[in-house]
């Protein structure tokens, strides 16, 4: 059944990426970007560096005292500046994840629960919360879902006519698709999230 399942699977991992979470490292209200207007407001460029692959330290440092050196030069100024920092640190951010970059994302932005809710975990220590929400979700769908192929099958142990050759075949259809999704879930939650899938582990830290 594996080699059956490895297409499912693999067109289920497409479905499986966290484009929530990757809108909201672009947002002007992300961490990514609040990290930058932090550090520009301390003169701090640290605050943000941890944000970016090593690599990138140089280039996001140079863009820091540029931007630093023209914020005082009046409101709008700083407004430019401080685009242009934003940018740079979330740019860099992105291609740390080898991920693509259209812009910076306007703030306040409904990504649905999952994002708030982790962040709030994060911030108060206790993922009980974020738990509870994530099984209710993963156990709503599969439950769902199941219902569904449930609905598809047949009494008939095998099929013994041409229809219910068809019909055995969408139920053996919608079965493996069911199972699919189910080890798809199974493998993301083993393979591990954003942090450990890539992002920008080679900085040291990295927190949505």
């Amino acid at each position: 059944m594996r080699k059956i399942l490895s297409i499912p699977v693999l067109l289920l991992g497409l479905f499986l990426i966290p484009s929530g979470a990757e809108a909201h490292c672009d947002a002007v209200d992300g961490p990514v970007a609040t990290a930058a207007v932090k550090a520009l407001d301390s003169r701090n460029v640290n605050l943000v560096l941890p944000y970016a692959p090593a690599t990138a330290e140089r280039e996001l440092t140079t863009a820091f005292e540029q931007a630093l050196a023209v914020r005082g030069k009046g409101p709008e100024a700083k407004a430019l500046a401080d685009r242009y920092f934003l940018e740079t640190a979330v740019r860099l951010h992105r291609a740390g994840e080898n991920a693509s970059y259209t812009g910076l994302q306007p703030a306040g932005i409904d990504f649905g629960p999952a994002i708030p809710a982790a962040e709030k975990a994060l911030e108060s220590g206790d993922p009980r919360p974020l738990i509870q929400l994530m099984s209710q979700e993963v156990g709503g769908e599969i439950a769902e879902r199941f219902e569904k192929t449930q609905a598809r099958q047949i009494a008939t142990e095998g099929p013994t006519t041409r229809e219910e050759v068809q019909a055995t075949r969408e139920r053996v259809s919608v079965e493996l698709a069911f199972i699919g999704f189910v080890e798809g879930i199974y493998l993301a939650a083993k393979a591990g999230g954003h942090a450990e899938g890539g992002g920008v582990s080679n900085a040291g830290v990295h927190r949505e």
